[in-house]
């Protein structure tokens, strides 16, 4: 388990990259235009002290599923305070699904 405090910012909604997001960030609310581009992380809400809480990447799902299954999309600014093992790239996960047979 892995805390991490993430500042929320202020963010227009009728901004161009609010309105045309194609995911948004788990953690800051941030449009993301490409979810390909995006990571996927395990989020179990917040803790008393408004810290994030973040779960290892389980490898035998990752192989296995969709990770819209068991986990969240987060940008690129989010991801980079994260440790290696707590996220990984949709891409990854998207080539691992094809390749172990998608329904």
């Amino acid at each position: 388990m892995f805390t991490l405090k993430i500042e929320k910012p202020t963010l227009d909604p009728y901004s161009k990259r609010q309105m045309h997001a194609d995911v948004f960030c788990e953690c800051c609310g941030r449009g993301i235009p490409n979810r390909h581009t995006a990571k996927v992380v395990i989020t179990r809400g917040e803790d008393v002290a408004g810290n994030t809480i973040f779960l290892p990447i389980p490898w035998d799902q990752v192989k296995g599923s969709d990770s819209v299954e068991w986990g969240s999309f987060v940008g690129s600014h989010c991801a980079k305070q994260l440790p290696k093992a707590y996220k990984v790239s949709q891409k990854r996960v998207a080539r691992a699904w094809v390749k172990n047979g998608c329904p």
